[in-house]
């Protein structure tokens, strides 16, 4: 069994996803700052910068075109009857083709539910996935959660904000710190642009005027249906996040 096969047997471990365009990452300090901070909650000592870095230009090296790397942490030695053994972790990066563009509005159903240790980009994706597959079974194309406080917290693999008026409305429940919701937040915030994190009910949604899913590889998707709430596709808000996101220079692996 590979190092590989093994990590994944055990489900154990964490990750996060960027964006290499000739060997550059907006927001790669939030990756790398994400990386090491979740192997310290996952298994008790960091990760050193240089080594993700090194591994990040191994894997897109010879790639001309824009790329997704996926760097995920994992101990070979990680042993699920043990899993207080102390054991080193390992990064590994793999290469894929990014999304061809950013894709039509989402269409979204609710579902009551909210990851283990949300606030980390962890491997155990199974509740989540089983939860997107019903939505999507159900005619819908993604899932956003509602904690067991009734409160939004996150898309199945993206954060979602709101217009509030001018204000860009952030929910405040638990959920991962996601690198593309925080490039746009610094980026409002240098444009002199008011936003809020605040909690958000389910029955707060109508009173919204739009709504939009943000991930480190579409940046900003509107939304148009969350349940029976109706969102119109405000484009000028779109440009306006999309512009502050951009706004954050990339930064070379």
């Amino acid at each position: 069994m590979s190092a590989r096969d093994d990590h994944q047997q055990a489900a154990y471990g964490h990750y996060t996803a960027m964006r290499v365009e000739q060997g550059r990452v907006r927001g790669l300090a939030r990756h790398l700052e994400r990386l090491d901070r979740d192997a310290w909650v996952v298994f008790g000592t960091g990760l050193a910068e240089d080594v993700v870095r090194a591994e990040i230009r191994r894997a897109v090296d010879g790639h001309a075109e824009a790329v997704c790397a996926k760097a995920t942490v994992f101990a070979p030695g990680f042993d699920r009857r043990a899993p207080e053994a102390d054991v080193e972790p390992r990064v590994e990066v793999t290469v894929s083709a990014l999304p061809g563009d950013d894709g039509p509005p989402l269409r979204v159903r609710t579902a009551g539910y909210q990851r283990d240790l949300p606030t980390i980009k962890h491997v155990g994706t199974f509740g989540a996935t089983y939860h997107r597959r019903l939505a999507r079974k159900a005619g819908f194309d993604d899932v956003l959660f509602v904690n067991p406080d009734g409160e939004v917290s996150e898309g199945a693999t993206w954060n979602i904000c709101f217009l509030d008026g001018d204000t860009v409305v952030f929910p405040s429940a638990l959920a991962l710190p996601g690198v593309a919701q925080g490039l746009i937040q610094h980026g409002l915030t240098r444009a002199g642009l008011a936003y809020d994190v605040r909690p958000v009910s389910a029955a707060d949604l109508s009173g919204f005027t739009a709504a939009f899913a943000t991930n480190a590889l579409r940046p900003v998707r509107p939304i148009t249906t969350v349940d029976d709430v109706e969102f119109k596709v405000d484009a000028d808000a779109v440009a306006r996040l999309r512009r502050c996101h951009d706004s954050i220079p990339e930064e070379r692996v």
